[in-house]
């Protein structure tokens, strides 16, 4: 672990806790008000949000402030175990609470750890507009109502100013390895827009080019969600360190098993765009077919997060017998690639597209509707 990580565990368990005067999360500014009320030294909200964005580091001396901290925290419901107290200061390379800290902090009789379903260190947090700004543009919306207010002292219209701070706020947090990871991922986009979007094309031109187009699209349904799902770093989640299981087998397995899942829903979404715009006669503008390849992408990557959580939260464990079935989607590119080469002259016929495409729809509801223990999946 890095001390790079600190910053990232403080804010999580931060906006965990509650204030009670507003029932809502931590603000930076108010944390550094609890620590001027706990140990008499005071933090503004700025000093807090150099910690959490590693600017500045708590010196490894300053146990107080780091005990201080984890009271705070603990007190206020971010906090609510002795294991996840020392993983903070263990990602900080500090050390752990010893003793007398521990007992100050957690009074025996309540060091027991609490059920599983009430330590999970990331809740789910609503996506609301609130949630929105402290985790992409601002640190809180008191930060945001400060640079609004600061936005309308100009000439109207204040908007241009709103968009430049919106930028500004947003590229400031980025690092080389932000842009390298963007640069990446651009080129992953363009290699499946090279590999996808020739099976997209009907009717093909001549017997070659339709086994070319194929080929092309099963060596990409096969290749794309590996790649993808190895750009999903579950290593350094703190949820999964707190399962013990961040770089386990199975959930690197099922990791990649939500890529494959996730990038065939998005193909077959757009495989039906494309076939109803056939059918109808219409053509998409290359820039438009571009962006519809980006779909099963973005569908792979949420996959590769969606599933791993869903059978945690459906079992709370993750062994490879829930959730086996599913490994299905990885052959299944270069078997749509086979069957799609034999019988696309069908498939792209209007009436009897239409039907075939409206009894597959019927079977996957009806299957859908009788495994539902596969549907929490």
């Amino acid at each position: 672990m890095t001390a790079s990580s600190f910053g990232k565990h403080l804010r999580v368990f931060r906006l965990q806790c509650r204030d009670p005067e507003t029932g809502r999360g931590l603000t930076q500014q108010k944390l550094g008000e609890l620590l001027y009320e706990e140990m008499g030294i005071r933090y503004s909200g700025a000093a807090i949000s150099d910690w959490e964005r590693n600017k500045s580091k708590i010196a490894v001396s300053d146990r107080l402030v780091l005990a201080s901290l984890i009271k705070i925290l603990k007190r206020h419901g971010g906090i609510k175990s002795p294991a996840e107290a020392n993983l903070l200061l263990e990602v900080g390379n500090y050390r752990a609470l010893n003793e007398s800290e521990l007992n100050e902090v957690f009074p025996k009789g309540i060091q027991e750890v609490l059920p599983e379903t009430e330590t999970l260190p990331l809740k789910r947090q609503p996506l609301n507009f609130e949630f929105v700004l402290n985790n992409v543009f601002f640190n809180s919306p008191d930060e945001y109502q400060k640079i609004l207010s600061e936005a309308n002292e100009g000439p109207p219209p204040a908007w241009p100013r709103i968009v430049v701070i919106l930028i500004n706020r947003a590229t400031s947090r980025w690092t080389i390895f932000h842009v390298l990871k963007m640069l990446i991922w651009l080129w992953i986009w363009l290699i499946t827009y090279w590999l996808i979007f020739p099976s997209l094309q009907w009717p093909f031109p001549t017997k070659n080019s339709a086994v070319q187009s194929m080929v092309f699209f099963a060596s990409g349904s096969v290749i794309l969600p590996l790649i993808i799902g190895a750009m999903v770093n579950t290593k350094d989640q703190l949820f999964w360190k707190k399962k013990k299981i961040s770089n386990k087998p199975a959930i690197r397995l099922y990791v990649h098993q939500g890529a494959y899942i996730g990038f065939h829903v998005g193909y077959f979404a757009v495989f039906a765009i494309h076939l109803i715009a056939h059918y109808l006669q219409f053509g998409f503008a290359v820039w438009f077919q571009f962006l519809l390849t980006g779909l099963p992408l973005f569908m792979s990557a949420l996959g590769a997060h969606i599933v791993p959580d869903n059978l945690w939260y459906a079992y709370r464990r993750l062994w490879l017998s829930d959730g086996w079935i599913f490994f299905a989607f990885v052959p299944l590119g270069p078997l749509w690639g086979w069957f799609f080469l034999e019988y696309h002259s069908w498939l792209t016929l209007r009436i009897p597209g239409v039907l075939t495409v409206g009894v597959a729809v019927i079977l996957a509801i009806w299957w859908s509707r009788r495994n539902p223990k596969g549907g929490k999946v």
